[in-house]
């Protein structure tokens, strides 16, 4: 491996050495079209652990902050509505939610300018109308979330909730096949199977979570049909919309960072939950059944959308999507804990296939050598990094050649 080093340097012009600290230079063959690639990694955030397939350190941070974000969200939200019983409206937990987001972004881009694209010298008054005038391509996801929003209240006067949560994990599948027609993606057959079974394995969770009385009646009446599909629209949309964020956030085009995004959707969602939050309460107050856990549930939503958007930024919508079928497992295990809630053997066996089909999801099947460090091992062609993500305009998530 050293003289592969040696010899790319030498056909460079570059050598690399021990010294490079800050900057890890990592060099080796890949057979790609019969050429040598090199790759860069700025800093140990982009250096690849052991075991954990094709990941750096900073893709995993940003997959379990976003496994633990939802978990998290799902757990306070329980307790929130189903022992304290706080009656906040739903619209208005959502705006509040869009309202952190926003200030969280603000803050990021105040603290240093260069995470954005805006120009520094600009007044704040010019840099928000740069931001609204340059919003359009997100007018597409904030609509599709209000329909996707409504589609669920639809789908659930109609039908079971827990048929809805079961149908639900299907988004990993319509997300992946949406990844292929939008983005041009290709997964291997491993991968396909490892996603099914995902789905497979959560639908079997929440199947045993679900409440046990569904009306047989409803099964056979329109009602069902309807609620039914508006859950797989909802589904469809989820994929679609999904992939077409993860194609704006790593779109090269624009300067845009995944901070100017986030400003954006924040300040075009929230117009659309002003209404929807009046409706709910009758046009009274919207904030006057908001309680702590209620302020915590908004906080954990936004903090969710964050982690969203850098998630499909950094890494791509189908590992967004493990990552939440992995909280399906934890929530779970901690809902076991502290809410009470049963496991059984068939919510064992689904959470055993979860985290088995998401780690063969992330293998690569590539062959190492047990007695080489990480930096040491063979680049497969799909483990390539061409140049360095200096001003975030690159991607760093896995790519289908």
């Amino acid at each position: 491996f050293h003289c592969h080093l040696l010899s790319a340097g030498h056909r460079t012009g570059r050598t690399a050495g021990p010294r490079h600290s800050s900057w890890a230079l990592s060099q080796g063959l890949a057979q790609d079209s019969g050429t040598i690639v090199a790759r860069y990694r700025k800093g140990w955030w982009h250096k690849r652990p052991t075991m954990i397939g094709n990941l750096s350190y900073l893709q995993l941070i940003i997959l379990v902050a976003t496994c633990a974000q939802n978990t998290g969200y799902v757990l306070v939200r329980r307790f929130s509505q189903g022992v304290v019983h706080e009656k906040a409206s739903p619209g208005a937990i959502l705006l509040v939610g869009e309202l952190f987001k926003l200030l969280t972004s603000v803050t990021m881009i105040v603290r240093d300018p260069n995470q954005s694209g805006v120009q520094r010298d600009l007044s704040l008054k010019d840099k928000c109308l740069w931001w609204m005038s340059t919003s359009q391509v997100m007018l597409v996801p904030a609509s599709v979330y209000l329909a996707m929003n409504m589609l669920s209240f639809v789908a659930l006067a109609r039908i079971d909730a827990g048929l809805f949560t079961i149908l639900a994990q299907a988004k990993i599948l319509t997300t992946a096949l949406f990844g292929r027609v939008l983005m041009g993606k290709e997964l291997h057959e491993r991968k396909w199977r490892a996603l099914i079974l995902v789905a497979l394995g959560a639908m079997l969770i929440t199947n045993q979570r679900a409440p046990a009385h569904v009306a047989n009646e409803s099964f056979r009446s329109y009602e069902f049909f309807v609620g039914t599909g508006a859950a797989l629209l909802e589904i469809t949309l989820s994929g679609a919309i999904s992939v077409y964020f993860e194609k704006v956030l790593k779109g090269t085009t624009t300067p845009h960072t995944v901070w100017d995004r986030n400003i954006q959707l924040a300040v075009l969602s929230g117009l659309t939950f002003v209404p929807i939050s009046l409706f709910e309460t009758r046009g009274g107050w919207i904030f006057s059944d908001f309680g702590p856990l209620t302020i915590l549930v908004s906080f954990l939503g936004a903090l969710g959308g964050i982690l969203v958007a850098l998630c499909v930024r950094y890494t791509d919508a189908v590992m967004k999507c493990l990552a939440t079928c992995a909280s399906i497992v934890l929530t779970t295990a901690l809902g076991a804990v502290w809410l009470g809630a049963r496991i059984d053997f068939v919510i064992a066996v689904g959470s055993t296939i979860v985290i088995i089909s998401i780690v063969s999801y992330m293998d690569e099947g590539g062959v190492m050598d047990p007695k080489a460090s990480p930096e040491e091992q063979p680049l497969k062609p799909t483990d390539l990094e061409v140049g360095a993500d200096d001003e975030g305009k690159g991607t760093s998530g896995q790519h289908a050649h």
